[in-house]
């Protein structure tokens, strides 16, 4: 039961996300509205349990205090979750008009993370738990990462300079539109 309302708390948060984003809202097609809504009603949940100051996915994690690179990676994990809620639901849903708006909605969110999103995610997340697996108390892990640190260093320099150059090359762009405009 608790995998059932935790799904269903994300079917509704799915809903909110796509219908309370102002202008974004625009990209969620009519059938898209609409096959989440049957969703809502067939997996229906108190307002007590929807509203019970416990959302699903914090609402922390989609503030703008994050790179875009950052909320890209933290918006693919968030899809990945989804898919992963969809399957678990169309498993324990027997009703086929469930099951067909659980299949049209699982489609459109694979391909809106395959197009825009990391696809790779599962890749990804397992190379993060093999790191934060890490044992950094055991000598020889320590002993074998020094020998690494210097490859690691370099890389992350690269990374860095790049990242920088980046945001460099914005903040001149938006410059420079900023002084056509004034001058235009």
């Amino acid at each position: 039961m608790d995998m059932l309302l935790r799904a269903v708390l994300c079917v509704c948060l799915l809903d909110t996300m796509t219908s309370g984003w102002g202008c974004e809202a625009q990209h969620t097609s009519d059938n898209m509205k609409t096959h989440i809504e049957r969703l809502r009603n067939h997996f229906k949940i108190s307002k007590d349990q929807l509203y019970n100051g416990h959302p699903v996915f914090a609402k922390e994690t989609f503030q703008n205090k994050y790179e875009d690179n950052e909320r890209r990676v933290l918006m693919s994990v968030v899809l990945e979750v989804y898919l992963s809620l969809f399957t678990h639901m169309l498993n324990q849903t027997a009703d086929q008009e469930p099951k067909d708006s659980l299949i049209y909605v699982q489609k459109k969110v694979q391909d809106l993370q395959k197009h825009y999103f990391l696809g790779n995610i599962p890749e990804l997340k397992r190379l993060m738990q093999d790191l934060w697996a890490i044992k950094t108390s055991d000598s020889l892990i320590q002993g074998k990462a020094l020998s690494q640190l210097r490859t690691m260093y370099e890389e992350a320099s690269k990374l860095a300079n790049h990242i920088y150059l980046r945001k460099s090359n914005r903040r001149k762009r938006r410059q420079a539109l900023r002084h056509q405009a004034m001058a235009g």
